[in-house]
């Protein structure tokens, strides 16, 4: 019988590809016994999105507000807040608080000319819905957003907007509307009100008892606030809200409707979080625009490519957490 012996040197060349064979068979099976990271471990837990858009609506979105929940619950996020283009949110956010209830799901309305232009009785009515889980869920009063005249003016379209201003004072109904904003202390955003009209509204505001105010998506199209813009607002006691859609906006847009609109990168948010100061600075995805993805998940880019370009965690934190479970008085 002829035996063909392995040499000394190839023996163990094998017992050693053999061994790391195994650790890395042992390595695979730990790595795939692993849990997925818990969403109270992600860097996005206990976070609150400000600007979340689902369907139905006026435009395409890419979810539904309980979609919308179920996204933020797996990133760990405390509560989002619904924007919608026509008609209040608080129903559909009371529908996603029963279906979803680890996240705070809330709502508002926006004043176009779909609830009626500045229109009193629409932000009486949603501060005030009752049943079903719908108490005080309404939190966010905007001023117009495609409605307004800084909007038709941007993007050229001839119709008769909503107007917040009769010259530089303020149209009489938007006496009514900031009263019950102090009255039920909500949040008082600003919209798509150009920077001028954003600067004299919060002055009114403050005026008025109104103690909670964003800016909101003050770097991007139709708002594209100065940095000095976003100081002073910052300085009369606004808070100025960062949102991720805005990288998804310009000439190279995936989504032609979106490549008339100047955008911004979350380099020049950076920048404008560090002139402003986080103190009085918000984040939001402003995402659920079809078909650019879920809010949720652009939210946690935004908070993960901040990380990256420097902004600290204590910054994060009052950004998203602090600040907007304060306006939000939860």
């Amino acid at each position: 019988m002829c035996v063909d012996f392995m040499s000394r040197r190839g023996f163990l060349g094998f017992a050693a590809a053999a061994a790391a064979g195994v650790m890395t068979a042992g390595r695979s099976t730990e790595a795939a016994a692993q849990p997925a990271a818990r969403p109270q471990d992600m860097p996005t837990a206990g976070m609150i999105d400000f600007h979340v858009h689902t369907f139905p609506d006026a435009f395409e979105r890419t979810v539904s507000a309980v979609d919308a929940a179920r996204a933020a619950r797996a990133r760990g996020l405390r509560g989002i807040v619904l924007k919608g283009g026509a008609f209040e949110t608080v129903t559909r956010a009371a529908e996603a608080n029963a279906t979803v209830p680890e996240v705070k799901t809330l709502g508002g309305v926006v004043l176009n000319w779909a609830s009626g232009g500045i229109n009193p009785a629409a932000v009486e009515a949603m501060a005030n819905f009752r049943g079903g889980g719908s108490d005080k869920l309404g939190r966010v009063v905007w001023m117009p957003s495609m409605d307004s005249r800084n909007h038709y003016q941007r993007f050229n379209v001839q119709r008769q907007p909503v107007e917040v201003f009769n010259g530089t004072n303020l149209v009489p109904a938007m006496n009514d509307v900031l009263a019950l904003c102090a009255k039920h202390d909500l949040v008082l955003e600003t919209c798509h009100l150009a920077p001028p009209e954003a600067l004299a509204l919060i002055r009114a505001a403050k005026a008025a008892g109104v103690k909670k105010i964003v800016c909101t998506h003050a770097d991007y199209d139709p708002i594209n606030m100065s940095l000095d813009d976003q100081r002073e607002a910052a300085k009369l006691g606004a808070f100025v809200e960062h949102a991720y859609i805005g990288v998804y906006l310009g000439p190279q847009s995936s989504t032609p409707r979106f490549r008339a609109w100047k955008g911004a990168t979350v380099e020049q948010m950076a920048a404008a979080i560090k002139a402003v100061g986080a103190s009085q600075s918000i984040l939001a995805s402003d995402m659920g625009a079809a078909p650019l993805g879920v809010p949720a998940e652009g939210f946690a880019a935004f908070v993960k490519r901040l990380q990256e370009l420097g902004v600290s965690d204590a910054d994060l934190d009052l950004m998203a957490r602090r600040n907007p479970a304060m306006l939000l008085g939860i």
